[in-house]
C-alpha cells in the first residue's frame, strides 16, 4: 500500500528526505530550524491578518460614507417646504428677467 503524501512523495521518499536533513543539519539543528520556521510562517500570517483587517476598516469606512450621502440625498424635505430655485442671471433695473426667479414667500416684501 503506497501513502502519497504531499506532491507526490511516498513515505519512503520523505523518509529518505529526513535521514539527509538529519545528517546534514545534526539532532541540535533540526529543532532550531524547526522554531524559526514556525516563527517566520507566525509572523507572516500575522502580517497577512493585519492588512485584511486595514482593508476591511478602509471598506467599512466608505460604505458608511456612502450610506450616509444616500440618506441625506433621499431625505424628504419637511411638509409645506419648497424647493429652492436659484436664478441664472440677475436683472438689472429696468431690463426684463431672460430666467425664472424664485417664488415669493409669503409675508415678504421686495425692496
Amino acid at each position: 500500500m503506497r501513502f502519497v503524501l504531499i506532491f507526490d512523495i511516498s513515505g519512503g521518499e520523505l523518509l529518505v528526505i529526513l535521514m539527509f536533513a538529519l545528517l546534514f543539519f545534526g539532532a541540535k539543528g533540526i529543532p532550531d530550524i524547526a522554531r524559526t520556521a514556525g516563527r517566520t510562517m507566525r509572523q507572516l500570517r500575522d502580517a497577512t491578518d493585519d492588512v485584511q483587517r486595514e482593508i476591511r476598516k478602509g471598506a467599512m469606512e466608505v460604505k458608511r460614507e456612502v450610506d450616509a450621502q444616500k440618506r441625506v440625498l433621499s431625505a424628504e424635505p419637511p411638509d409645506g417646504a419648497r424647493p429652492v430655485v436659484k436664478p441664472t442671471a440677475v436683472p438689472t433695473p429696468g431690463e426684463t428677467p431672460t430666467a425664472p426667479l424664485p417664488a415669493e414667500e409669503p409675508g415678504t416684501t421686495q425692496p
